[in-house]
């Protein structure tokens, strides 16, 4: 990139505030750029010539006017054509910033004959409809289709003609595209040839998200930056624009969703000086729900928010990693638990799958756990079977941990009779030991154990967020001897689907290349990241609500004749063994029958799971606790 000898480099911190502004500085010819004449019968416009200019790949071609040329574009004019593309024509990937909507020409056959000239047609496609007359129209040519330039090689733009003749030639920087045959080309084309200035876009960018609320979109778009108090004072909960907010016309941005996870990340109530919203009333209404089912945390539903944000989020397609808010809740969920990258799963099942499977990349290596881990009971032995790893399962003890020693004697080195150990896996919070929480001070002493063997830390973060809540801690330093992380969303934070694997860059790219192979690549997924996004928003915050209405559920349990409750209870799950006098199936029956309250029997003699969550209030607590008080009496009155 160059500039005039003569102009200042303007700062970032003056772009964001008009990014339109400086756009024409830079556009001196660079004094280096070395110039070939094009031959007679390839100059079709007079008075041009193809030259290589500085800051583009010495392969592409750059047809410029010999008065006024310029050699490069500047970072502000990307930046501009950057929030154009997102806010006018949804297209947030950020390789579209260098093929900008004013360099566009109608696809066109070869050229035969004399040059028709016609007016460009709108062909249902509103870049079409901002083509200029002049250029050869698009009704001979499949609808839709067209001529991008990228503005990086072709600062000046090239006509029509010219585009025509170089969209087939490698390293020109013109390409003809539609949109059902996706963007892979142009993607590539950026990341080949631009990467210097991708980075300076992305800075440019995250420093203008951050001084205008973490919108893309000019704010929130009109009514919903009131809706959210954006530039009002009105307090608001994170991203100012795509993700965290999820109303209507929201966009998406990474500077504000860095943003939004530094809140989560520091454990502050407020980010870029905005107070963060109290949460809608989730869990919070004073009628008990009319079904109250205590299964598990997954089984809630989207919430309103949840599925505004769903029907308005702005998506493109992940597999070509161009989906705007799947990303923003990637950069979300790393930075809250301190890791380099993120990838989003469609369960937690191929969470682990993935990230253990990634640690275990030499088939036959072999990962620790423990005994009652759901890694090695509820997940159908897939590591074994799909990815060869073979497991080495320890005693969990009655707080879910496992031995220290015993880990350190199990572990394996490269020994031909044996499998090697790769990795340790450890849950939490511990389903099985009733959400019992595996104290911090112990998840740092497995980090330091994995670095002396010289294996890695995988943590089960099923329900990581609880952990976390119950330990007073940032995410970020729940984790923070980890090396991966499969962090849940659809459990206590009520996302309808999905998990994010956490952990170093180089780690992810291999997991998100085992995600492809296990099918779990989605297309336009960004509707499912909007509603954990919004999760993030208005669950988050009111979490440790669940886990105080199950101490008090428990305690009103204990207090019923006969019935004995696990404990201690350290968050949102709980174990209920009834008297012999009542058969557990009985007692199932009799509530979802009687009280419309659903339960399921649990693997110890007579006994239930329970499991709190936002969609259980103090009225259903209380509706329970009456619930198997009546159930328990009739049994009992009946002589059972």
């Amino acid at each position: 990139m160059s500039s005039a000898p003569d102009a200042p480099k303007r700062k970032l911190e003056d772009v964001v505030d008009d990014p339109s502004a400086g756009a024409s500085e830079g556009r001196a010819a660079d004094d280096a750029s070395t110039e070939r004449e094009v031959p007679a019968s390839e100059a079709e416009n007079p008075g041009e010539k193809i030259s290589s200019a500085a800051g583009a790949s010495p392969d592409a071609p750059h047809v410029v006017p010999t008065e006024g040329a310029r050699a490069s574009v500047s970072v502000e004019e990307l930046l501009e054509s950057h929030l154009e593309s997102t806010r006018v024509h949804r297209r947030g990937a950020l390789a579209w910033a260098f093929f900008p909507s004013a360099l566009f020409h109608p696809a066109l056959p070869e050229p035969s004959g004399d040059s028709v000239v016609v007016a460009a047609e709108k062909n249902g496609d509103d870049d079409v409809a901002e083509l200029k007359p002049g250029v050869f129209g698009a009704t001979a040519t499949k609808e839709g289709a067209k001529y991008v330039t990228c503005v990086a090689c072709h600062p000046n733009g090239i006509a029509a003609e010219d585009a025509a003749r170089l969209w087939r030639g490698k390293q020109t920087g013109v390409f003809k595209y539609h949109w059902r045959t996706g963007q892979r080309s142009i993607t590539e084309h950026v990341a080949n040839n631009h990467a210097t200035l991708v980075a300076e876009l992305e800075d440019a960018k995250r420093v203008y998200l951050a001084k205008n609320g973490g919108s893309e979109m000019g704010g929130l778009g009109g009514g919903s930056a009131a809706k959210f108090g954006v530039g009002t004072g009105a307090a608001h909960h994170a991203n100012g624009g795509g993700g965290f907010s999820g109303g209507s016309s929201s966009g998406s941005g990474g500077g504000g969703a860095r943003a939004a996870a530094n809140a989560l990340s520091s454990g502050r109530d407020s980010f870029g000086g905005i107070a963060l919203e109290a949460a809608p009333p989730v869990g919070g209404g004073v009628d008990r729900p009319r079904i109250i089912d205590l299964r598990s945390d997954t089984v809630t539903k989207p919430t309103q928010t949840m599925r505004a944000a769903m029907a308005t989020a702005i998506c493109g397609d992940d597999v070509f990693g161009d989906d705007p808010t799947v990303k923003d809740l990637e950069i979300v969920v790393a930075a809250a638990f301190g890791k380099e990258a993120a990838l989003f799963v469609p369960s937690g099942t191929m969470g682990n799958l993935i990230a253990v499977g990634v640690h275990c990349e030499v088939r036959g290596s072999e990962f620790i756990c423990g005994d009652l881990s759901h890694v090695h009971i509820y997940e159908q032995g897939g590591l074994s079977t799909l990815m060869g790893a073979h497991p080495r399962a320890l005693k969990n003890e009655d707080d879910g941990t496992i031995d220290l020693q015993r880990i350190r004697n199990a572990f394996r080195s490269d020994d031909q009779h044996f499998p090697r150990t790769t990795v340790l896996c450890i849950e939490q919070t511990h389903n099985k030991k009733g959400g019992r929480v595996l104290p911090l001070s112990y998840v740092d002493d497995c980090g330091a154990l994995c670095k002396s063997l010289g294996i890695q830390l995988h943590v089960d973060g099923a329900r990581i967020w609880n952990a976390a809540i119950a330990q007073g801690v940032t995410p970020a330093r729940a984790v923070q001897a980890a090396d991966s992380v499969s962090v849940c969303l659809s459990k206590g934070l009520g996302a309808p689907v999905g998990s994010v694997i956490v952990g170093s860059a180089p780690f992810i790219a291999k997991c998100r290349r085992l995600r492809k192979a296990c099918g779990g690549g989605m297309r336009q997924a960004g509707t499912l990241a909007a509603a954990a996004m919004m999760a993030l928003r208005e669950v988050w915050p009111v979490m440790s609500l669940d886990h105080v209405r199950m101490k008090r559920l428990a305690a009103g349990l204990q207090k019923i004749p006969g019935v004995e409750v696990s404990s201690p209870i350290e968050t949102n799950i709980c174990f209920v063994t009834f008297p012999p006098t009542a058969d557990v199936g009985d007692v199932v029956v009799a509530l979802k029958r009687e009280h419309e309250i659903v339960v399921i029997p649990w693997t110890t003699p007579n006994s239930i799971r329970i499991v709190t969550h936002h969609e259980i209030n103090d009225a259903a607590v209380q509706a329970v606790v009456d619930g198997v008080t009546r159930v328990l009496a009739n049994m009992y009155r009946g002589g059972r």
